[in-house]
């Protein structure tokens, strides 16, 4: 019996047992699921593919719950995975528990997303597509989970101000992080406007600069004769994001400045982000952005737009085109694709996703 099985009786056995717990507890499974067709050109020897794929939200599962301690706290819990339609697999996505004070904060633990996953809704990319992710991901302000992890978020202060701070262990092994991470953050909001400002470091991030960046060169190692392998990285990363957030429209900005460390030797990256999105209709949103990304003497430019039309409260249909045209010497790489075969790769992808 393999492992997935396994787990799925287990939950069943769990739920079908403990019904009534789960009643008073508040046990709830959500989750968002999408899929769609996508066509790429320069993709491998220039030539042009078509795939199933569903890049335009976080596909995923979960099981969460909430129990309230007293009038001021509370305990809470998520398992989830994420769930690719297109081929039927899953992978590990958060997974933690913690407590709640309306008066002291929040404490969390476990596998999750880390303080600069807080720039997702500062950042124009995650509105359109993970394929519009700054090149290589490597300021993290896509959302990313961090495994081993502690993280603390203050109650919100005036109605306005909120901090935060988080830190993990290093595991060997780990897909996320070999070594600790450390950050902290500071958000404050007033009427329509939002802004975040958020410092993180990771030690032992497992990197492979050229199916990342389409670079063959990085650290002083020459990855032409080995495409695919990685090296240890070290990533410092401060950032900052501005919003104004109307009723049917959204204008956001941010910069970040990364301090990148591997094999004994430093880079530095930067990238700027602007973009906005707005509802025609109760049921039509449209939106974009553009992104320019260094990395010592590479570059990267990158415009993408999409447009929603929801069927329902949790039924939508989207149309989403992502540009990406890199330095001269570089190859194109779109988020969880294989670089182009050229500086300059267009995707174009339409589907469905729903909400439960």
């Amino acid at each position: 019996m393999g492992m997935k099985t396994k787990l799925l009786i287990s939950i069943t056995m769990y739920m079908a047992i403990s019904g009534t717990a789960c009643a008073q507890s508040g046990v709830t499974l959500s989750g968002l699921l999408g899929t769609g067709i996508a066509y790429s050109n320069n993709a491998g020897k220039g030539s042009s593919l078509y795939q199933m794929t569903g890049s335009h939200a976080v596909p995923f599962w979960a099981i969460s719950g909430r129990e309230e301690l007293d009038t001021d706290s509370s305990a809470f819990f998520r398992l989830s995975q994420y769930a690719f339609l297109n081929n039927g697999t899953s992978s590990p996505f958060e997974s933690y528990l913690g407590l709640k004070s309306n008066r002291v904060g929040t404490v969390t633990l476990g596998s999750m997303y880390d303080l600069l996953a807080d720039l997702v809704p500062f950042t124009s990319e995650r509105f359109t597509s993970f394929l519009a992710t700054h090149p290589g991901n490597l300021d993290r302000t896509v959302g990313n989970s961090l495994n081993n992890l502690i993280k603390y978020k203050s109650p919100v202060f005036g109605g306005a101000l909120q901090f935060g701070a988080q830190y993990g262990f290093g595991q060997q092994g780990s897909t996320t992080n070999t070594g600790r991470t450390v950050g902290a953050e500071a958000s404050f909001s007033s009427g329509p406007f939002q802004s975040v400002l958020v410092w993180e470091s990771v030690d032992g991030v497992p990197y492979a600069p050229y199916t990342r960046l389409g670079v063959s060169e990085l650290y002083g190692i020459n990855f032409s004769a080995n495409p695919s392998r990685t090296v240890s990285q070290n990533q410092n990363t401060t950032t900052i994001g501005v919003a104004y957030a109307g009723d049917t429209v959204r204008v956001m900005g941010n910069y970040s400045y990364t301090h990148l460390t591997a094999v004994g030797q430093s880079e530095t990256a930067q990238s700027i982000d602007v973009g906005a999105y707005k509802y025609i209709t109760t049921q039509m949103r449209i939106g974009g952005g553009y992104s320019y990304t260094k990395l010592d003497t590479y570059k990267w430019n990158q415009v993408h737009a999409h447009l929603d039309y929801a069927l329902s409260k949790r039924t939508s249909l989207y149309l989403l085109g992502v540009l990406q045209i890199a330095g001269s010497g570089q190859l194109a790489v779109l988020r969880n694709q294989a670089p182009a075969s050229s500086s300059r790769q267009l995707e174009l992808e339409a589907g469905m996703t729903h909400l439960f």
